[in-house]
C-alpha cells in the first residue's frame, strides 16, 4: 500500500514538473496569473480537444439527458481520456453558453469573477429575450456548475479534475437585470496552450443546427481535415441514431448546411466517410 502511494505521488510530481514546462514554453509564468488569448470580436473559441470529443451532443430536445457517473467520452484520438460526471451537455445550447463564457473570460486572468446578465447572454448567444430562454440560460450554467470533467492526453498530460464553472451564482434572479458571476479554473488554460484551439464566426456558427455545428467543430479544428468515417462522426456526436441510412442523410444534411453558410467551400459524402474542402 505504502508502495502504491509513493508511486502515485512520484507520478503527481513528474506531472506537475511537466506542466510547468509547458506553461514557461508557452510563455506563461507557472507562479504568476493565466489569461485566454484576445481574439477577435466577431469570433469564440473552441478548445480542439472539445472540438473533436462527444462533450457536447447531438441527441433530440425529446430525449432525457442522461446523468452520468465518471462516464468515459468519446475522443477521436484513442490517447486522449476523457471522463464526465454531470448532467449531460449538447451542442444545441450548453455549448453555444459554454463559448460565450469563455469570450467573455478572455478579459480577465483566470480564477476572477466574469460578471454578465442574462439578458446580454441570451442576446449574444442569438436567444429571444424573454422569460423561457432565460430559463434556459440558467438551466444551461447549472449543468456546467455541475460538471466534473477529468481529462488526460500526451500533449498535456494529467489535468485536475474541474468543472467548466468553477463558481457560479447570481444576484437579482429572476428580473431583467440578473447578474451572473462565474469563475474558470486555471488549469483550463492547458486546452488553449499552442493555440491548440479552433475559431469560429460566432454569427455564422451559432445558427447552425446541432449536427451542423459539431461537424464544423471537427472541420475548423484542422488546416486540412482527414476525411471522417461516418461511425466516428456518430460517436463524436454522441447520437442515438440507430439507422445507418438515417445517418448518413443526417450527416449529408450537415455537409450542406455548412455549404450553404459558407463556412467551407464544399462537403460530401463517398464511401462511408465525410470529405470536405475548407
Amino acid at each position: 500500500m505504502a508502495r502504491n502511494i509513493a508511486t502515485q505521488d512520484a507520478v503527481e510530481q513528474v506531472n506537475a514538473v511537466r506542466k510547468r514546462a509547458l506553461l514557461a514554453q508557452h510563455g506563461y509564468d507557472p507562479e504568476g496569473s493565466m489569461q485566454l488569448k484576445l481574439w477577435a470580436d466577431d469570433v469564440r473559441a473552441l478548445p480542439n480537444d472539445h472540438a473533436r470529443s462527444a462533450i457536447f451532443t447531438t441527441r433530440n430536445k425529446t430525449q432525457k439527458r442522461e446523468a452520468l457517473q465518471q462516464a468515459p467520452v468519446y475522443h477521436l484520438h484513442n490517447e486522449v481520456k476523457i471522463t464526465f460526471t454531470g448532467v449531460e451537455l449538447r451542442a444545441e445550447d450548453d455549448e453555444l453558453v459554454w463559448l460565450q463564457i469563455l469570450d467573455y473570460a478572455k478579459y480577465v486572468p483566470l480564477g476572477s469573477t466574469v460578471e454578465f446578465t442574462l439578458y446580454r447572454l441570451c442576446k449574444d448567444v442569438g436567444w429571444s429575450i424573454n422569460g423561457t430562454y432565460y430559463k434556459k440560460a440558467e438551466a444551461c450554467l447549472d449543468r456546467l456548475k455541475a460538471s466534473n470533467l477529468k481529462f488526460e492526453s500526451p500533449r498535456v498530460g494529467k489535468l485536475k479534475a474541474m468543472s467548466f464553472l468553477q463558481n457560479y451564482g447570481m444576484v437579482n434572479k429572476g428580473t431583467r437585470n440578473a447578474k451572473c458571476q462565474v469563475e474558470l479554473d486555471q488549469e483550463m488554460i492547458f486546452f488553449f496552450l499552442g493555440s491548440h484551439f479552433t475559431e469560429v464566426v460566432w454569427e455564422k456558427y451559432r445558427s447552425l443546427p446541432p449536427v451542423a455545428r459539431r461537424l464544423f467543430d471537427y472541420i475548423g479544428s484542422h488546416r486540412v481535415p482527414y476525411p471522417l468515417p461516418l461511425d466516428k462522426f456518430h460517436s463524436m456526436c454522441g447520437s442515438l441514431c440507430r439507422s445507418a441510412k438515417r445517418w448518413r442523410e443526417m450527416a449529408q444534411k450537415a455537409c450542406d448546411e455548412l455549404k450553404e453558410a459558407k463556412l467551407v467551400q464544399h462537403a460530401w459524402i463517398a464511401d462511408g466517410k465525410i470529405l470536405c474542402n475548407r
